[in-house]
């Protein structure tokens, strides 16, 4: 619900306003049953069984959300631009003393190509503004629906009980996990700097922004607390994110006779930093101050070692314990791993402070993220090519559809790339390997050489065709003929080729989004790549 009102002073004040309420209540129900041996099994319902019934689970939910805001507008002969919003919002997620909050945000342009000293360059820049803004908004989404309210876990006649109480099992109730009564809003503050271009009969426009966005009152990863807490910690606001970046549009479109051209270009790029966060124990398995999301922690690697006689020189190296931290009974074909802290010994370091031999070596986040567009018509002749892509990004592939050999039966794969290995003189079967890409195969232990390392770091980086699309349109003199005004045949394909660092078998649109993936360094190759789609058609306008 909103009403507005604007007003013209003097043909130079132009004024906006807008206020207005919004409410929103969801509410959601389920209940789930079950019921043994069906009369036919071409008749799947309850009420066709005669067996035992149960009901398997019963939720009911709800929330909601209202909202006050207002806008208004204000310009001067369309030169100077202002806006300022306001919004107070509540929701029912949170205690009752943090469920409203109250967020602004203000925006201003100036229009430069209105200017009277800019009327002598009208033929040359057809449009210039500059523009900024800053604001505020509250994220309330949280895992749970109402996380501030202590539950303890109650299930009749709990089926997982081993213990029988009057012919029947007993009822059963978990000790509630901690809460945090402190919950409430995440604060989104945001301010970004740009502007827009137009040249040459705008057939050259740019627009470009820069941002910086923090996230206050983040609701970050649990803190860690002693064990002997009895329970799991709950989430709350503990976290500081800041998100930098920018946006670039570049457009050119242009006519030379009957050749009719255009080049769009989108160029993004952000990144994510941590700027507070409660880790007392600097562990970097978790989020720290001053952590980029993304970021891979891993051991430097020297190469594969060629011989024993070279390992063991670089084991005598290390005369404080070598490489045993990672594994044991190292040999040729193994991996040798540098000593970064210079301590004499290859450690596995966990904290901050003690990091051991690792340092971060690369980053899972997509950066400068494009998507161009090239598109021309001739005569009824048209074609347009999109492609889109990421410039740099690292992965870690770790699973056996990148390493092949994992160990065990049920967790190894063979294919050809896989057949790159160490493999010393005297095979019986295999010819010699020496300058193999992948480390010896072992049954036991093989985990020491497939550590996060800098030698299996993949470029991520990619560029691919998404979609062409080639048509021709039949004369209009002729098509007219037959009562139809236009009349398009066209061919069209998509994902048709992808350039990438990438071995073969893994598609960098969907690394680390297969089976087993749950973050950025994670399982990666157990999913079905885009596929090649071609495509050919008409379309008829009468």
């Amino acid at each position: 619900m909103y009403s507005e009102y604007s007003r013209s002073f003097a043909d130079a004040h132009h004024l906006k306003g807008m206020v207005g309420f919004q409410a929103e209540v969801n509410k959601w129900r389920q209940l789930q049953a079950s019921k043994l041996d069906l009369i036919s099994e071409s008749v799947p319902n309850i009420n066709a069984a005669t067996g035992e019934s149960t009901i398997d689970k019963s939720k009911l939910t709800h929330w909601a959300t209202a909202g006050f805001f207002g806008r208004l507008n204000y310009d001067y002969k369309e030169r100077y631009l202002l806006e300022v919003n306001l919004r107070y919002d509540g929701t029912s997620r949170f205690a009752k003393d943090k469920r409203w909050n109250l967020f602004p945000s203000f925006s201003a342009g100036w229009n430069v190509a209105r200017e009277a000293f800019m009327e002598s360059t009208g033929n040359i820049i057809n449009t210039l503004k500059i523009r900024g803004s800053w604001g505020e908004l509250g994220n309330q989404n949280t895992e749970n629906l109402y996380p501030y309210i202590q539950l303890m876990k109650f299930v009749a006649q709990d089926p997982n009980s081993h213990w029988l109480i009057s012919n029947s099992r007993p009822n059963t109730a978990n000790a509630p996990d901690l809460i945090s009564a402190l919950l409430g809003w995440e604060t989104m503050r945001s301010w970004n700097i740009g502007f827009d271009l137009g040249m040459l009969n705008n057939r050259l426009t740019v627009s470009f922004d820069w941002f910086n966005r923090k996230t206050i009152n983040m609701v970050g990863p649990a803190p860690e607390l002693p064990v002997t807490l009895g329970a799991n910690v709950p989430k709350m606001n503990n976290a500081d994110m800041q998100s930098t970046g920018f946006e670039l549009d570049l457009g050119w479109r242009d006519r030379i006779k009957d050749f009719d051209y255009g080049v769009h270009l989108l160029l993004s790029d952000d990144r994510q930093k941590i700027l507070k966060y409660p880790n007392t124990t600097g562990k970097i398995a978790t989020w720290y101050v001053s952590k980029y999301n993304g970021d891979i922690w891993g051991f430097e690697t020297i190469g594969i070692t060629k011989s024993q006689e070279e390992m063991d020189a670089h084991l005598a190296s290390l005369p404080k314990g070598g490489q045993d931290a990672l594994g044991t009974n190292w040999g040729a074909g193994d991996i040798m791993y540098r000593d970064l802290n210079g301590d004499g010994k290859i450690s596995d370091g966990a904290t901050l402070n003690d990091p051991g031999d690792k340092k971060v070596i690369g980053n899972t986040s997509p950066r400068f993220r494009f998507g161009l567009d090239l598109n021309a018509s001739w005569k009824g002749f048209d074609v347009r090519l999109f492609f889109q892509g990421v410039a740099k990004r690292d992965a870690w592939l770790n699973d056996n559809m990148f390493w092949g050999a994992t160990g065990g039966i049920w967790q190894s794969a063979c294919f050809t790339s896989h057949l790159d290995f160490f493999r010393e003189e005297g095979d019986d079967f295999w010819s010699a390997n020496k300058n193999a890409y992948f480390p010896r195969i072992l049954v036991d232990n093989f985990a020491k050489n497939q550590k996060t390392q800098t030698r299996y770091l993949q470029n991520a980086a990619y560029i691919r065709l998404k979609n062409l699309q080639i048509g021709y349109t039949i004369p209009a003199q002729i098509t007219r003929k037959i009562g139809i005004s236009n009349l398009r045949v066209f061919f069209s394909g998509e994902n048709l080729f992808t350039l990438t660092g990438l071995p073969e078998g893994f598609d960098p649109e969907t690394i680390n989004t297969g089976y087993g993936a749950k973050d950025g360094s994670n399982s990666s190759g157990k999913t079905y790549p885009l596929s090649h789609t071609f495509s050919t058609g008409f379309s008829v306008n009468f």
